[in-house]
């Protein structure tokens, strides 16, 4: 059985992050304009021989925003959480708890919602195969199911 891919980039989600744990500069408060990047799969084609309508990602795009733009990323486990939530409830920033704030840890926490959202949009015929987030021009991290 043939199967078919299709890629799909969003761009241009500003959004700060820290990685409590790096012995760097990373441990910091700091920031970046995400983009992310997605490969779609499946068997059977729609009628209109598309692997998933582009035009169909609209819910996608409004959870990326809702999560990456203008937002500060903090990983569930940070030592300073209390305190960011602190700033979040004073409207200083606006604040999203994740497993791993990181590119890493981001690829894996977006590809566990896409692959949920396109499962059901397209009840089961098609998935993401490939997420890469790009924190810059020169570095990015990948997730993909094994």
């Amino acid at each position: 059985m043939a199967q078919y891919t299709s890629t799909k980039r969003f761009i241009g989600f500003p959004c700060t992050h820290r990685q409590w744990r790096a012995e760097s500069h990373c441990k910091f408060v700091h920031g970046y304009s995400r983009e992310f990047y997605f490969e779609f799969a499946c068997n059977e084609l729609t009628k209109e021989e598309w692997v998933v309508d582009f035009g169909g990602l609209k819910e996608v795009k409004a959870w990326l925003t809702e999560m990456f733009d203008h937002t500060f990323l903090v990983a569930s486990d940070d030592p300073f959480l209390e305190n960011f939530r602190t700033l979040d409830e004073q409207g200083v920033i606006q604040l999203r708890v994740m497993p791993n704030a990181g590119m890493e840890g981001t690829a894996k926490f977006v590809y566990d919602k896409v692959n949920e959202m396109i499962a059901t949009k397209t009840k089961n015929r098609a998935w993401v195969t490939k997420v890469e987030v790009r924190e810059n021009e020169k570095n990015s991290a990948f997730y993909e199911p094994k």
